[in-house]
């Protein structure tokens, strides 16, 4: 691709982007997820804290988006939702800029370029440009942070491991999965940076004490308001709870939520802790004791669970075409279909093709490679133990889709004998991903299939 065809392509994306926001005015928050948000974010722009209003401060979701919510419905007046929608291809288009770095850095200008296209043409980031959901934020905090580790290993310097603790910092204030990282990441930069002993000590401590800076202030509030350690929201022990107790389901495992009677998750708390007032923050961790009794307690219904998350974390992206066929979206019959295939052929595309790219276009320095796949890693072994969303792997397509330019800018010899096992590798990937889909399409989606079938004919 060359920079002239790499420009026409952002130009002609961001014209798309545009066009579809100009559809969206009407398009309220059907989500539950997205009420939630919209709700802190009046309530601190108000001058109410974070909560669900002046009386009702919570930890339950992470601040960072509520808060840029409500910096920007304080600027534009009210609760506009298209202004948040127009950042958000702003943000997007940073994050695009983004990958762009990160593939001219790592591989060269040319993979960085196909690999920006490739995610800011992916058919499910342009959806969520439109919710009022954390993915566009988390997406660019994400790719940051990778950046920015990448920057460190090439050249250990103090400016790239403050950037490293801070976008590691935001980032988990943007989705609470990365918050325990640095237990893992901070050891590791120890091992890998090629310097001293010292100076490997000094990067990784400057790493941690910027990551304390962001996230430690909201800590000790949560802790003080909750009554128990709590870091960064109360979410996490309750959605182990709902992934691993007697009554969670087979499939969409979140759907636990509303199971009512001795089938909640939350039965029995007060058998254990007593009827007195009970903060979010106690609740989380009677959640997580029990979810992780119940795991050691049946250790293959919970393999057999672990499975089924895995698969729903890769599944086919269909949360568009499940909205529309729900009501929560109404756009023309037409453009339904149409976004429906393209929706499943990108992500088809992209994760095949980077699967594929993750072994066989490895790059030369293989810490390089490891700092690409620790998001994979962590998000992936997040979710295979808690529950699993298609949406929770859209964060992991720019990584995705960096392997895959690179795999067809780069010109790899793929048949080359020396890469019998990467070709091995890959191929048990795909059939895994494929299983996954497969599965998916004739156990879950098979109805919603065939009801938008019907529909167009």
């Amino acid at each position: 691709m060359t920079s002239r065809q790499f420009i026409v392509a952002l130009l002609f994306g961001l014209v798309l982007r545009v066009g579809i926001l100009t559809q969206t005015s009407t398009l309220g928050t059907p989500i539950m997820d997205e009420q939630q948000y919209s709700q802190i974010a009046r309530t601190a722009a108000a001058g109410n804290g974070y909560g669900w209003d002046a009386q009702s401060p919570t930890s339950i979701r992470p601040p960072l988006y509520p808060a840029l919510l409500a910096m920007l419905w304080k600027i534009a007046g009210g609760s506009n939702l298209q202004v948040v929608r127009a950042v958000q291809i702003l943000l997007s288009a940073l994050t695009a800029a983004l990958v762009y770095v990160l593939g001219a850095t790592i591989w060269s200008p040319r993979v960085g370029r196909l690999a920006a296209v490739i995610y800011w043409f992916y058919p499910s980031l342009i959806f969520y440009d439109y919710l009022i959901l954390t993915e566009t934020l988390f997406t660019l905090l994400l790719v940051a942070f990778v950046l920015a580790t990448v920057k460190l290993v090439q050249q250990p310097r103090a400016a790239f491991a403050i950037a490293c603790g801070l976008t590691l910092g935001l980032a988990a204030l943007t989705r609470s999965v990365l918050w325990p990282l640095p237990l893992i990441l901070c050891p590791a930069l120890f091992l890998v940076l090629d310097v001293t002993w010292r100076q490997r000590l000094a990067l990784a401590a400057l790493v941690l004490a910027a990551y304390a800076v962001v996230v430690g202030p909201w800590a000790v509030r949560n802790t003080r308001l909750q009554g128990v350690f709590t870091v960064v929201d109360t979410m996490g022990g309750m959605n182990l709870r709902m992934g691993n107790y007697e009554y969670t389901p087979d499939d969409r495992m979140w759907d636990a939520v509303g199971l009512q009677g001795d089938k909640n998750w939350v039965y029995g708390i007060n058998d254990d802790l007593g009827n007195g007032p009970i903060t979010e923050g106690q609740k989380e961790k009677w959640a997580q004791r029990k979810a992780i009794a119940y795991m050691r307690a049946h250790p293959v219904t919970t393999l057999r669970r672990s499975v089924i998350k895995f698969a729903d974390f890769w599944g086919l992206e269909r949360e568009f075409m499940a909205g529309a066929q729900k009501g929560m979206y109404a756009p023309p019959l037409w453009f339904e279909v149409v976004a429906s295939a393209v929706i499943l052929l990108g992500y088809v595309f992209v994760t095949i093709v980077g699967a594929f790219g993750i072994w066989i276009a490895v790059p030369e320095d293989k810490r390089i490679h490891a700092v690409l796949l620790l998001p994979v890693l962590v998000l992936m072994g997040a979710h295979t133990i808690v529950f699993g969303h298609s949406r929770y792997h859209l964060p992991l397509i720019p990584i995705f889709g960096l392997y895959a330019a690179a795999l067809i800018e780069e010109r790899v010899p793929v048949f080359a004998s020396s890469r019998r096992i990467a070709l091995a590798g890959a191929a048990a990937s795909i059939v895994v991903l494929l299983s996954v889909w497969v599965r998916q399409v004739v156990v879950t989606d098979f109805d919603r299939i065939m009801s938008l079938l019907h529909r167009v004919s």
